[in-house]
């Protein structure tokens, strides 16, 4: 069994991938609401319609975002940013976090995202475990990760 070290991820960085998360699923529409909602400024003030439409588009993207900012800085969230301790053989992954140990079976990863610092194992559509590519003692013991997670996708 591989061991790492010990991680955690802070609220910056899960607040700074649920945003992008976001932006990347949903830019085409607050693209076309800042459009939109320039279209409209011409008549702002003239028309009660044109008025609302142009206050509303430009401060959906706003009020999205803040209310991410908060969600994810929320108190239910705060296992999340427990340390957490990762162990790993060729059939199993295992996650111990506040004396609760996870045995997670690579095969049940629907998707894995691979960015420069971490890795994001997907377990289900909304659901993901944030894995940090610094966390391996040696090169060998991130290239068995590596090779574990990508073999079964």
């Amino acid at each position: 069994m591989i061991q790492t070290k010990q991680y955690s991820i802070s609220k910056k960085e899960y607040t700074k991938i649920i945003l992008l998360k976001r932006l990347k699923k949903s830019w085409w529409l607050y693209l076309s609401m800042l459009v939109l909602g320039l279209f409209h400024f011409q008549q702002f003030g003239e028309d009660s319609f044109s008025t609302f439409f142009s206050i509303f588009a430009f401060a959906y993207p706003l009020i999205t975002f803040t209310y991410l900012y908060f969600w994810t800085n929320s108190k239910g969230h705060k296992p999340i940013f427990s340390k957490t301790d990762l162990s790993f053989d060729n059939d199993y992954l295992y996650f111990k976090r506040n004396d609760n140990e996870t045995k997670l079976n690579p095969n049940s990863i629907q998707k894995v995202i691979s960015n420069p610092d971490y890795w994001m194992l997907y377990i289900s559509k909304g659901q993901f475990i944030y894995v940090p590519k610094h966390i391996f003692y040696t090169e060998n013991d991130f290239d068995t990760f590596s090779n574990l997670i990508n073999d079964n996708q």
